[in-house]
């Protein structure tokens, strides 16, 4: 039995609902793959202007405000706070006049205590750098040979120790000297034992007479620091000797 075309369309109907799908289909297409990024893009580059206007923007803002609200004095300046240190400890001055260094006062002082030196006695007083030294030749102080103290050395002594009762601020040094000739007795063997010896005996006597221990000491240099050459008998005489060395004590 042959149908013809017409009745052939009126028993399929589903076939003329799929046809506008794929039509749709064929539309959408393009919009997806062509123009989405374009609009994405155009709305990124919109978002970046928007913010570049307003970050040039705020500035001017900012200054209209100011011009509106009038000029701002800004706060006079304020000193830097004080920093509160503290106290350093009192200065106190060791040697009275504070005019000249302290070794040439005490020279000054030791003149003024120990009075003119008769030069046939031979005792001097001379200021090396920050020392004082007093000599003594060792005819004021001893016998040929011997450490007892000679009664004579009692006066000078005497004022030598009023100088460091009334100076507790120095240190004292009292130094041994001879001459190269050797020496062989029971008592000292070498001259080192003799000018110990003889320090020793000047210290003792100083603090017999009153004057601290604490600030005194003794040296025995024997013949090795020598003043003049050794060769005649009166520069053997001005080898024997003991010094008194002064100086501020470091403490």
């Amino acid at each position: 039995m042959l149908i013809s075309p017409e009745q052939q369309q009126k028993q399929l109907p589903l076939q003329k609902s799929v046809r506008p799908l794929r039509s749709l289909k064929s539309a959408v297409e393009p919009v997806n793959s062509n123009e989405i990024w374009l609009l994405t893009l155009s709305d990124l580059l919109m978002l970046l202007m928007i913010f570049f206007v307003f970050l040039l923007a705020s500035p001017l803002v900012q200054a209209g405000k100011s011009t509106q609200a009038g000029p701002v004095t800004k706060p006079a300046a304020q000193p830097p706070a004080a920093v509160e240190k503290p106290a350093a400890p009192p200065i106190v001055s060791r040697i009275p006049d504070s005019q000249n260094p302290p070794a040439a006062t005490m020279e000054d002082d030791l003149h003024r205590i120990l009075g003119q030196q008769d030069d046939r006695t031979g005792v001097t007083i001379e200021r090396r750098s920050q020392f004082v030294v007093i000599t003594f030749p060792e005819q004021i102080l001893f016998h040929s040979g011997q450490a007892q103290l000679r009664t004579a050395a009692g006066p000078t002594l005497e004022k030598v120790a009023a100088f460091i009762i009334s100076h507790p601020e120095l240190s004292v040094e009292v130094q041994g000297h001879t001459d190269n000739r050797p020496i062989r007795s029971e008592r000292y063997p070498s001259n080192w034992e003799l000018s110990a010896d003889r320090a020793t005996q000047v210290a003792k006597m100083l603090v017999g007479l009153g004057a601290n221990p604490q600030q005194i000491a003794t040296k025995g240099f024997g013949e090795y620091h020598p003043i003049a050459p050794n060769i005649s008998e009166a520069d053997r005489l001005k080898n024997r000797r003991v010094e008194i060395q002064f100086s501020l004590s470091q403490s």
